[in-house]
């Protein structure tokens, strides 16, 4: 009983924090640097923050390893940093959490190479990308040996294929309750295109969406929207466009509607977070965040938004980092806080900050 006191106390005392620094490389191995960071709040509260350490360098691929550190207070304090994943000098990275409330477990879904991006072949052998799962079944203290889950997911014909970056959802309401669900891109001979896996029994299979976003469209991330639909939120690669596509799923991810590209939120070409802070209750609208440089030119001007209408406006908005700020995630504490995790200072580290639901203000 003493320590679930102390866990209550700490919850009841979590404040708004100052930036401070999460992950921050050297500029030279073994700790180069760090990128795509991804948050996760756990059925019992514990916020789990997720990077790439990239070893030798600052490149996409090469010894790339998945790391995590923990906070038991809302991010006033953090446990030191863990190597969760680490294939040798191969990549292994991009992480993507699932928390699913039917068991408490945290899934976590990471992407394996070997070869750069250019090299990457389709199908299913040593130079193709490989998808696989870890499950925390104790709030993150410790992890299950990664399964690949490739075969079940990807077309042979697909090239490049990972997952997110950002978190997956678990729909809570209608004919697909329960299911988990998280944002995956991949290559076709044409291009990039944006679509979804999901599972109904927990994580144990997995299935693709049979159609995909349109053409261009690649790292992304999807919500619940209050009706029971998904939307799913999706960076531009390859096309001159400098705003965020948007498509939409009625059936819990299996298809995909058609692909529009939202003006209200801008972007030049870079991760974005988008996730369910609440849903409606009563006549309490329910609230959707989203996150992103909010420039149509560069990686600058990192920028909170709200929607209290399920993502048809975004007047809500709060500027977390001005000048130069990268990818970005968004974690929703269990009093409400939103944690924000965010790249900045040239790639060099990874910052963390909180604010409050009542700090977005219409401009």
């Amino acid at each position: 009983m003493r320590t679930i006191s102390i866990f209550l106390a700490s919850l009841l005392t979590i404040v708004a924090s100052a930036n401070q620094d999460l992950f921050v490389g050297t500029g030279k191995a073994p700790r180069h640097t760090y990128r795509i960071p991804t948050l996760a709040v756990t059925s019992r509260g514990t916020l789990l923050a997720f990077a790439e350490l990239r070893r030798n360098g600052a490149a996409d691929h090469g010894d790339i390893e998945t790391v995590m550190r923990r906070s038991t207070d809302g991010g006033r304090s953090w446990s030191e940093e863990v190597v969760l994943q680490d294939f040798g000098p191969d990549t292994i990275g991009n992480a993507c959490p699932i928390v699913d409330p039917a068991t408490g477990d945290v899934l976590l879904l990471t992407s394996w190479t070997h070869v750069p991006e250019s090299k990457t072949e389709g199908g299913f052998g040593p130079n193709a990308r490989h998808l696989y799962l870890s499950r925390s079944h104790d709030d993150g203290l410790t992890w299950s040996r990664p399964e690949d889950i490739t075969r079940q997911v990807k077309d042979p014909a697909w090239s490049w294929f990972v997952p997110g970056p950002g978190k997956g959802s678990v729909i809570s309401k209608g004919q697909h309750q329960g299911r988990l669900v998280i944002g995956v891109n991949h290559r076709e001979a044409d291009g990039y295109r944006a679509h979804a896996i999901y599972s109904d029994d927990s994580g144990k299979s997995w299935k693709s969406s049979s159609t995909y976003a349109a053409l261009h469209t690649n790292e992304c991330e999807l919500a619940e929207l209050a009706n029971g639909d998904l939307m799913l939120n999706m960076r531009n690669h390859g096309s001159p466009k400098r705003d965020r596509a948007v498509a939409i799923s009625k059936d819990g991810g299996e298809t995909w509607g058609e692909t529009v590209w939202d003006t209200q939120l801008p972007e030049p070409q870079c991760m974005a977070a988008f996730v369910r802070h609440s849903l409606p209750a009563g006549d309490k609208p329910g609230l959707l965040l989203f996150c992103n440089p909010a420039s149509r030119k560069g990686r600058e001007n990192l920028t909170l938004r709200g929607s209290t209408d399920e993502g048809k406006t975004w007047p809500l908005a709060k500027v977390i980092k001005e000048g130069d700020a990268a990818y970005s995630h968004l974690g929703v504490l269990p009093d409400g806080t939103i944690a924000i995790a965010y790249e900045t200072d040239g790639y060099r580290r990874i910052a963390f900050t909180t604010v409050q639901p009542g700090d977005l203000a219409a401009p």
